[in-house]
């Protein structure tokens, strides 16, 4: 579910045109190594594309993405992604303790099973269920929490706030969701508290501004924060051999 209708052909197009034109040549072209005359003659190339799809105003759409000039375009591929999306960032929670069992008592529990407190490796979800990739990464982790069934525990924690500091929840909205999309969030799930708690005190440290949010936890020491499609799963996996070798030795 999106907080957005489906993208029309012509949005399809001007979406494209940007990636093409615009996103893919100056993602990485921020700070030190920008030059403004590229860039002008890329904008006059995405100018023309748009008025070929047959936009008037753009940013009557772009707005979604916070685009709401041709200058606010240039000001934020100047500028660059927020530092959590630059190589080599490191949230500033790894290595540090986090509480789960007191973060869950001040979210409210929705769905699936409780947490077993005996179990070393938990991983949280920070999601949200107008985000699209958000809800295509629910099957992913109901599958991993299959694969690693009595291993790990997977939480998510939803907020639909996520972004302010409101905290407006709807818990029978999320369950109707849940119903609707069984198959794809077959873990755990909670929904923050109205004060926002575990994105104040957990979400908002880890430093990573998007969502979905994972923290990999292992014996209440955080080991990941970020994406789900990034080096998530290796470092899961790396802590699990860990831990298996640990006991292995112990035997």
């Amino acid at each position: 579910m999106s907080q957005y209708p489906p993208l029309t052909e012509k949005e399809f197009e001007l979406v494209e045109a940007y990636n093409t034109i615009l996103n893919g040549p100056f993602e990485d072209k921020y700070e030190d190594k920008w030059e403004d005359e590229p860039f002008d003659i890329a904008l006059k190339e995405f100018q023309a594309r748009v008025q070929e799809i047959g936009f008037s105003n753009p940013f009557e759409f772009l707005a979604r993405y916070n685009i709401d000039s041709y200058e606010t375009m240039r000001a934020q591929f100047k500028k660059g992604p927020a530092l959590c999306f630059r190589p080599g960032w490191k949230s500033p929670l790894i290595g540090e303790s986090i509480n789960i069992e007191a973060v869950l008592s001040k979210c409210h529990y929705v769905s699936g099973p409780l947490l077993d407190t005996r179990c070393r490796v938990v991983v949280i979800d920070f999601w949200a269920k107008w985000c699209d990739p958000c809800v295509q990464a629910g099957p992913g982790l109901s599958d991993l929490a299959d694969e690693f069934k009595d291993r790990i525990a997977i939480i998510g924690i939803h907020n639909d706030n996520i972004f302010s500091s409101t905290n407006e929840y709807n818990i029978e909205e999320l369950n109707d969701f849940l119903e609707e999309n069984q198959d794809g969030f077959r873990y755990t799930i909670y929904i923050d508290n109205e004060e926002g708690f575990a994105r104040d005190n957990v979400y908002n440290p880890g430093g990573y501004r998007g969502i979905p949010c994972i923290l990999l936890v292992v014996d209440g020491v955080v080991k990941y924060v970020g994406s789900p499609q990034e080096s998530f799963r290796p470092t899961l996996m790396q802590e699990l051999e860990t831990i298996e070798a640990g006991r292995a030795r112990e035997e």
